[in-house]
């Protein structure tokens, strides 16, 4: 029986490893500070390309829940190695940034969760679980936060169509790259300054910070070239065949710790 054409589920999550690879490696080794300063835009360009594998990892985290055959089995393995991967990639990162499969447990608990209340008749409790998780998410400080639960929650909820799950991975990825990065450079002035002036002055305010040359040269850029380079991984995905493919599904698993153990120690050797 010939292959059906397109990407298997194993060739796309290569690919994301792959992304994730030189983006770890643009942030533990800043390959292009011998050429470029940290206000240049080109500064960041492998953090770039590393856009690409979170949409594509979170997307096969929906499959997972959607398609594993043993919910719970799956969910302990999430469990365990987001716990262990969650302490790797904290003090790798500096403390900066917590495990992207801690990120999928808690979304993988959050669709148990609803799953369960909704087939016994108590579907109302899903929302405050639900946003509690996303809080826990934000308090652990796991790779991408809230909105990376949420990505995962909202691929999910677009069942087994491809086009609104691609709808809703890209909606999610342009709130945590436009929406979020912006409010990090804007929102702590923002609420100080309605708190004190209201509505009318926060608003004249927000066309003068608009016109600041760093937040016109850098900042708004940045946040343009960090959502338009995670919207690449559209392109494979759009070409993802249903198909599991080879290769073992422990791999990904242990790739993850394994690569950032050995780019950090990497890092720590060339000081």
């Amino acid at each position: 029986m010939p292959a059906a054409r397109g990407l298997t589920a194993a060739q796309l999550k290569y690919l994301a490893a792959f992304f994730m690879v030189v983006d770890h490696i643009g942030m533990l080794f800043l390959p292009m500070a011998p050429f470029f300063p940290t206000d240049s835009l080109w500064f960041y360009s492998f953090r770039y390309l590393g856009r690409l594998a979170f949409p594509i990892f979170a997307f096969f985290a929906a499959e997972g829940c959607r398609k594993t055959s043993n919910y719970s089995r799956h969910l302990l393995r999430l469990g365990l190695f987001g716990a262990v991967t969650h302490v790797v990639a904290y003090v790798a990162t500096g403390g900066t940034s917590g495990s992207v499969i801690a990120t999928f447990f808690l979304a993988a608990a959050a669709i148990g969760f609803c799953r369960t209340v909704w087939a016994e008749g108590y579907a109302w409790t899903a929302l405050p679980v639900t946003a509690g998780l996303l809080l826990l998410a934000q308090l652990l400080h796991v790779d991408y936060g809230w909105v990376g639960v949420l990505t995962v929650l909202a691929v999910y909820a677009a069942g087994e169509s491809r086009r609104r799950a691609l709808l809703a991975l890209t909606g999610c990825l342009l709130l945590y790259y436009l929406g979020m990065n912006l409010w990090s450079y804007l929102g702590p002035s923002a609420l100080a300054l309605l708190r004190s002036r209201g509505w009318g002055s926060l608003f004249r305010q927000l066309g003068v910070w608009t016109q600041e040359p760093y937040f016109r040269h850098f900042s708004l850029p940045y946040s343009l070239l960090m959502a338009g380079f995670s919207c690449l991984a559209l392109l494979p995905l759009s070409q993802y065949n249903g198909q599991r493919g080879g290769g073992s599904r422990w791999f990904f698993y242990w790739f993850y710790p394994g690569h950032l153990v050995v780019l950090y120690a990497l890092s720590m050797l060339m000081g």
